[in-house]
């Protein structure tokens, strides 16, 4: 425990200072306030000028409070060049779990982000929170409901008609909920309204499915 406590410990370290979830670019972060041992999510958006994204994200459970992900994908914007290939880190910390006394479980988000491609590279760097609650159904289904705001540092390279870096401070919200089938599988559903001119015009939405190995689908006791 106390060599997983340091790991947290540092992960913190190097992740805060830089910050102002792990996103590369314009699209929702599909992340409902918890913590999975493991998981697998398959998303889809479509975020205005920022074009449509596929992504693929790992997430690694540290601990009960802690994970890490990865974010991995393709995005196709609108009048920005080519495609885009899209890489991104994430630290997750859980602040609160559901209960009695504090029904609203918040996990907080800091990570760093790339974008490779035609027509500008670009960095992000966000911090957030994500804040909701679970809902038991009959039948062992459930839902989440969640929102996730964050704000981040955009620095774009070789951007606008002259070529040159820009820095923006980015806005992004999303509205979200996380609809569990059973242990191992969740649907995601989210708004996202985004906000910096990094992107102009990328409010949109995303569909994911994700999936943990049910050999490894250790869910956090709530």
């Amino acid at each position: 425990m106390s060599k997983v406590a340091g790991r947290a410990v540092l992960a913190v370290a190097f992740v805060l200072p830089a910050a102002l979830g792990a996103q590369g670019w314009a699209y929702p972060s599909f992340q409902p306030p918890r913590v999975m041992n493991r998981e697998f999510n398959f998303g889809v958006a479509d975020a205005g000028d920022a074009g449509t994204s596929l992504i693929f994200q790992w997430r690694e459970g540290l601990s009960t409070r802690s994970q890490l992900g990865l974010d991995v994908g393709f995005a196709d914007p609108e009048g920005k060049g080519n495609g885009k290939l899209v890489l991104a880190g994430q630290y997750g910390y859980l602040f609160t779990q559901g209960n009695a006394e504090m029904p609203l479980a918040f996990l907080g988000t800091a990570g760093i982000g790339f974008a490779f491609g035609d027509g500008g590279n670009l960095v992000r760097i966000p911090l957030g929170v994500s804040i909701g609650h679970r809902f038991p159904l009959d039948e062992g289904f459930a839902i989440t409901p969640y929102v996730h705001p964050r704000a981040s540092i955009d620095v774009c390279s070789d951007c606008g008609s002259s070529g040159g870096n820009e820095t923006d401070l980015g806005i992004d919200f999303d509205i979200g909920a996380n609809f569990e089938v059973t242990k191992q599988l969740s649907f995601r559903v989210s708004v996202l309204f985004g906000g910096s001119d990094t992107f102009g015009d990328s409010n949109g939405f995303g569909l994911s499915l994700a999936w943990s190995p049910p050999q490894l689908s250790k869910l956090i006791r709530r």
